[in-house]
């Protein structure tokens, strides 16, 4: 009897959680803010707001779990890719398409990113560098190494080439209030995201290509 108890408390807590994350994300996504409060989350999710304190300690608690609950998933498939059997030049092909289309399924990602550096506690950002710029790093040492070793890419600084992938990718996000002027659009579109994948592969590749092969 007790430990049925304990597996449907259990079922509870992760059903409740999931549903703060869900809530979380849906009203970020909505706004080009990550200014939600703790009453539109709970409203939202049907939830009491007591339960966000009782189980993240707090509105940075819940915002720094729900990163890390998509740095789960993203780092994941990073590792995986870097560990398949395909060319270096692949694998930042798909690399850059698949930050691109994190931030489309979840737009509000970078802006919690650097929320979470600029804003939050010291220990905040630490863990958003732990789960995310550190894995990061390994993979672009990992390509760029490949990548040279092939004889595709001249050699390159993988922090630098981070920071140029990352930002192309993420700024269109970022800076959503300007579509209206730069592209004529309210909002991204799929096709849009598709072509901006094609575009920040163009703009990198002749970057990091070897002489030769950006020729041609």
């Amino acid at each position: 009897m007790a430990r049925t108890q304990a597996k449907d408390a259990g079922l509870a807590r992760r059903d409740s959680r999931a549903a703060l994350f869900d809530a979380t994300a849906a009203l970020l996504s909505e706004r080009s803010t990550i200014e939600v409060s703790l009453s539109e989350i709970a409203q939202r999710s049907g939830l009491n707001s007591a339960l966000i304190k009782y189980y993240f300690g707090g509105k940075e608690g819940l915002l720094l779990a729900l990163l890390e609950r998509v740095a789960e998933r993203s780092m994941a498939d990073l590792a995986n890719l870097v560990r398949m059997d395909i060319s270096a030049e692949q694998k930042l092909r798909i690399h850059i398409g698949g930050i691109i289309n994190t931030y489309y399924r979840s737009p509000y990602v970078n802006r919690l990113i650097n929320y979470m550096i600029v804003r939050g506690d010291k220990a905040s950002g630490e863990r958003v560098a732990k789960i995310f710029v550190e894995p990061m790093i390994a993979a672009y040492r990992a390509i760029v190494a490949q990548g040279v070793a092939e004889g595709a890419f001249r050699p390159l600084d993988p922090g630098m080439l981070y920071y140029s992938v990352v930002g192309a990718c993420e700024h269109i996000f970022y800076a959503g209030y300007s579509l209206p002027t730069t592209l004529g659009l309210s909002e991204l579109t799929d096709q849009v995201r598709q072509q901006y994948v094609q575009h920040v592969v163009d703009l990198v590749f002749h970057g990091v290509l070897g002489r030769s092969e950006a020729a041609g």
